[in-house]
């Protein structure tokens, strides 16, 4: 996410939130920009048939801008696995400068945290006589550990875990069958290991020394080290495991917020933390320094302003540009931007003009969205919304995109009211608003259909699923508008302790808290400023 700026519109998202995202986010990427459409919420059945009659896809769901660990990008992806030798585990640590890393199983699933620390106090107090004995190792492992310094002079090196004891050169008459032996170059030592059954000889010389050829039935394998030397090598051997012991450590899951587990990277001794995919392997590690060095993920907001009918997080990101046509309500930035407002019907309509301003023209497919965004905000010019500047714009993207303005926009707009799939919650939230008036929290929501009886035949599932979400969120009043995009006009359902805002709103007296409300289509222009008005005077 942290890698590109996020256009988006609304909560609970209309075509053109959506339309103007896409539209806006591809003008921005041809001025040289980085920037990715998203989505607040699931797309309406009007929004849905727009990108599917121009075959774009929709936009990716955003649930909330807060930085989650997932979004680090700077991050470690080395990890020591459970089978990997101390050395390798030393080499790993030193090589990455990390204190410590998490320890995966063959799964890459976390098994624990591994220090520096233990891994050279193991090395420095193992004993090497019962190194096999005490600690389970594999040939793999060994020749690992002595492969820079090594040559099999014959047989094949053996594979698999070391279930013999490890003998030197003084310990000749105890050799069992399976042993590993340490020898120097004298021929009776091989010839009695050999006889005694050891799985393998090591033969340890100065790099100048020369040694005679071996035909046994054993693999002997040259050591340009001493005796000594390869005893505390092959402690080296030692797989991670074995030493592993439990211990208390922090670890996260990416899909945890940056902000919920900063504290905890402070005020732990721990250096370095492990994430945890959704799975349960391995992501990363990271330090505190990769936390405090994330910047805020910065996004441009159109066709909304208000942090209500934002993405969640909104406040943790950096807000770079506004393009929108609503007043603005309860927005505050802590540093400059860039706004593009005015008072038309819709924000495409002033995409466009910014793409225009930029001697840039859209694409057929862009301009087809964009055109049908106005379509939708102004009901094809019919709403009190409407400018000159949405027709002049709309006129104009139609003759890019080749598009017959009154036929596929009503054409639009009828695909838009099918509420056949949809439940009551459904219906009331694909194009609901918060608003804060006066003292009174209320929501309105906007469906357009040409069907309202047929959509009140359900009248009581509609009213439950109102109810409910006004329990839920403490509003003083739910509105639901029902308008009718053939008659030109609304009918509206309102519930709430403050409903009487409605009847002072509009001079009207509420029958079974409904009204019809001739030429009424617009909620920004022709609804909200008069509850608004009517909330000052109560």
């Amino acid at each position: 996410m942290k890698d590109k700026v996020l256009v988006f519109g609304h909560k609970n998202p209309d075509t053109d939130s959506i339309c103007s995202a896409i539209a806006y986010s591809n003008l921005k990427n041809r001025l040289g920009s980085n920037t990715i459409p998203v989505r607040l919420g699931e797309l309406n059945k009007e929004t849905e048939f727009i990108l599917n009659y121009f075959n774009i896809e929709k936009p990716s769901l955003l649930t909330t801008i807060k930085p989650q660990v997932k979004d680090l990008t700077n991050v470690e992806k080395e990890v020591i696995h459970e089978t990997d030798s101390i050395q390798t585990a030393l080499n790993i640590m030193t090589y990455e400068n990390y204190s410590s890393l998490p320890v995966v199983n063959k799964d890459h699933k976390l098994e624990g945290m591994i220090h520096i620390s233990e891994l050279a106090n193991t090395y420095f107090d193992m004993s090497t006589r019962d190194i096999f004995k005490d600690y389970e190792t594999t040939f793999e492992n060994l020749w690992d550990t002595l492969k820079d310094s090594s040559t099999v002079l014959c047989g094949e090196y053996p594979t698999g875990v070391i279930n013999g004891r490890l003998r030197g050169v003084s310990e000749l008459a105890r050799i069992k069958k399976g042993d590993v032996v340490l020898t120097t170059l004298f021929t009776q030592h091989i010839n009695e290991a050999v006889e005694a059954g050891a799985k393998i000889i090591f033969l340890c010389v100065s790099k100048d020394d020369v040694i005679p050829e071996y035909n046994v039935n054993i693999p002997v394998v040259r050591v340009n080290m001493g005796v000594f030397k390869t005893f505390k090598m092959i402690s080296q051997s030692v797989p991670v495991k074995s030493i592993l012991e439990p211990k208390n450590y922090f670890h996260f899951k990416t899909d945890e917020y940056l902000e919920d587990i900063e504290d905890i990277m402070k005020d732990s001794s721990q250096t370095n933390f492990p994430i945890i995919n959704t799975d349960g392997t391995v992501f990363s590690t990271i330090r505190s320094k990769h936390v405090m060095n994330f910047g805020r993920n910065e996004v441009i907001l159109v066709d909304h302003n208000e942090k209500s009918q934002s993405v969640d997080g909104i406040e943790t990101a950096k807000i770079l540009e506004i393009v929108d046509h609503h007043k603005f309500g309860n927005f505050e930035t802590t540093e400059p931007l860039m706004i593009k407002a005015a008072p038309v019907g819709c924000t495409s309509t002033l995409v466009y003009e910014i793409y225009l301003e930029n001697n840039l023209l859209p694409n057929k497919e862009i301009a087809s969205l964009m055109l049908s965004a106005i379509l939708s905000d102004t009901l094809i010019f019919k709403s009190p919304t409407c400018t000159p500047r949405d027709i002049v714009a709309a006129k104009e993207l139609s003759k890019i995109s080749g598009l017959d303005i009154e036929k596929y926009g009503m054409e639009m707009l009828i695909a838009g009211t099918s509420l056949g799939d949809k439940t009551p919650a459904e219906i009331i939230t694909m194009d609901m608003k918060e608003f804060v008036m006066g003292d009174y929290k209320t929501a309105v929501a906007q469906v357009n259909t040409v069907d309202i009886d047929g959509l009140l035949s359900t009248r009581g599932s509609l009213e439950n699923a109102m109810n409910n979400m006004i329990e839920e969120n403490e509003y003083d009043l739910f509105l639901l508008v029902m308008t009718d995009i053939v008659n030109n006009g609304s009918k509206i359902l309102a519930l709430g302790s403050a409903d009487k805002l409605v009847e002072k709103g509009f001079n009207i007296k509420l029958e079974d808290k409904t009204a019809w409300l001739d030429g009424v289509v617009s909620r920004k222009k022709q609804i909200v400023p008069f509850l608004m008005a009517a909330s000052q005077g109560m």
